[in-house]
């Protein structure tokens, strides 16, 4: 009895399908793909971090002028110009006058202990906005590395996903025809069914991982990123030169960045402690001044005069029934000049005790800063060492990866072979598939994770330049859209009822006993 083939489970197939195609809509598969370095002159430009931290540098540049500024001579002038009115009373003319000068004053600090401490602080905070600068450069690379291989993680899973995605519809289709003619039981097309009912949801998060690693990518490049190159295929994954792990570890604490930092501080606080403890000292200024100031009157009443040098107006007449004294001043003027220069020496004496309390705080800081350096030291030998034992654990993963992946694929072939002869069932070639697929994933993420640990192993030595960006991007090339990158395909599935003589014949028959032979 011959079974006809019944569609299994049309309506959740048809909604899985309906779903899968509303994914793909909302997901548009991008066409352009970039490679490392065109994002890297990009993101240089772009980066917001990167750009706070160059204003930073520019602002905290400026900390040495400052500090030279206390240092050098201090000059200010002054003028003045006033108009004044006496009214005398009991019926006399009132009085008026202008008045006017000018004052010039220098102040050359001669001996100011604390100012120099304060310009060696200085030339500290400007060496500190440079290596603050140069980290926020190699962080860059970091984190555009990351965010790179993030992307081109997710861009070969959903490559992958989709791959499965095919392989299991074309098992489906197989399930099915074999179930048309008498083969399998209808156990065969429901666990098929399963397993793509399955690879369409994982197909959808794939797409929306992608979305997202993309958009991270974005967000430092500062422009929409649709496609990255993907790893060519065989390219070699450097290893870390040199091979000993303790070099790493004593270049780190040495060169990593936030040990320089944190050095620097340690010595800003030490010229804190300095700057404090010169409150007791007396200071020396040179000090120079020169003023001149002209004072004239009018005269009372209408009767002004010219005075000073052209101040007031009218004549110099008294009026009748003046007074004398109203007369007099109206012929007042005078015209005074002064110039001194000195040494001006300061001596403190009693501040309330805040000049000990501020040597006792920043002795305090001075530790704090020591621990800090200490705390540095520790943690860019760690990072060393994580990022080292990264790279060697990730050279071995990727060789044990790329062996799993052969015998995956050898796994599935053999599978689907027996599928065709009956030995095995469709569920055994459906987990052979899976096992193919995540050793794939597998590989490829442990491949971008050894050029990670490679860069941040540079990063904790405070090596690594845009001649790594160079380098890391000439092991990428374009990738085609659908293709799986570096990694082979998946073996055909042949059709069961066509090829199952055929398969059977070459496993072999027993060979049967010779009727006519003799016992």
């Amino acid at each position: 009895m011959i079974r006809r083939w019944v569609p299994v489970r049309v309506p959740v197939l048809a909604a899985a399908l309906a779903l899968h195609c509303a994914a793909l809509a909302f997901f548009p598969r991008p066409a352009h793909a970039v490679g490392l370095s065109q994002l890297y002159d990009e993101a240089l430009s772009n980066d917001a971090q990167l750009q706070s931290a160059r204003a930073a540098l520019a602002a905290n540049s400026e900390e040495l002028p400052l500090a030279r500024a206390k240092l050098l001579p201090q000059v200010s002038a002054s003028l003045t110009a006033n108009r004044q009115s006496t009214d005398f009373g009991g019926g006399f003319p009132s009085s008026y006058g202008n008045s006017n000068g000018y004052t010039i004053s220098l102040t050359q600090p001669l001996i100011h202990v604390d100012t120099w401490y304060g310009y060696a602080q200085g030339k500290l905070a400007v060496d500190s906005a440079q290596a603050s600068f140069a980290q926020a450069r190699q962080d860059l690379i970091v984190r555009l590395g990351q965010a790179y291989f993030d992307a081109l993680s997710s861009q070969d899973s959903l490559a992958i996903v989709r791959s499965q995605k095919a392989s299991i519809a074309q098992q489906l289709e197989s399930a099915r025809r074999s179930f048309e003619v008498g083969n399998t039981t209808v156990t065969d097309t429901n666990e098929a069914q399963a397993k793509y009912d399955q690879a369409i949801s994982q197909e959808i998060a794939a797409q929306n991982e992608l979305a997202v690693k993309l958009a991270a990518l974005q967000q430092i490049v500062g422009h929409p990123v649709e496609r990255v190159d993907g790893l060519a295929t065989g390219a070699p994954l450097p290893p870390p030169v040199p091979a000993d792990i303790n070099l790493w570890v004593d270049a780190a604490t040495d060169a990593n960045y936030q040990v320089a930092l944190k050095q620097i501080a340690l010595e800003t606080a030490q010229r804190e402690t300095s700057k404090a403890r010169a409150g007791h000292l007396p200071t020396v200024d040179l000090v120079a001044s020169r003023s001149r100031s002209s004072l004239g009157a009018a005269g009372a009443g209408n009767f002004g005069g010219n005075f000073g040098g052209g101040f007031g107006s009218g004549a110099n007449t008294p009026a009748p029934g003046t007074p004398a004294l109203a007369a007099e001043l109206g012929n007042l003027g005078s015209t005074y000049t002064n110039s001194t220069i000195g040494v001006q020496v300061t001596i403190p004496i009693f501040a309330g005790g805040a000049t000990q309390s501020r040597v006792r705080q920043t002795l305090a800081l001075e530790d704090q800063a020591a621990a800090d350096l200490d705390t540095a030291r520790r943690n860019a030998a760690l990072s060393a060492r994580q990022a080292f034992l990264g790279v060697v654990s990730g050279l071995a993963q990727v060789r044990a990866l790329q062996t799993a992946e052969r015998s995956a694929n050898t796994s599935l072939e053999s599978n689907l072979l027996g599928y065709q002869v009956g030995v095995r069932i469709n569920i055994d070639v459906l987990n052979a598939q899976d096992q193919l697929f995540s050793a794939r994933r597998d590989l490829a993420k442990a491949r971008y994770d050894t050029l990670i640990n490679g860069l941040k192993l540079k990063a904790s030595t405070a090596n690594l330049t845009d001649q790594d960006v160079l380098q890391l991007s000439a092991l990428l090339s374009p990738v085609d859209d659908g293709s799986l990158t570096a990694l082979p395909q998946v073996p055909a599935v042949p059709h069961p009822g066509v090829a199952a003589k055929g398969a059977a014949g070459k496993l072999g028959r027993r060979a049967l006993p010779n009727a006519a032979a003799p016992l």
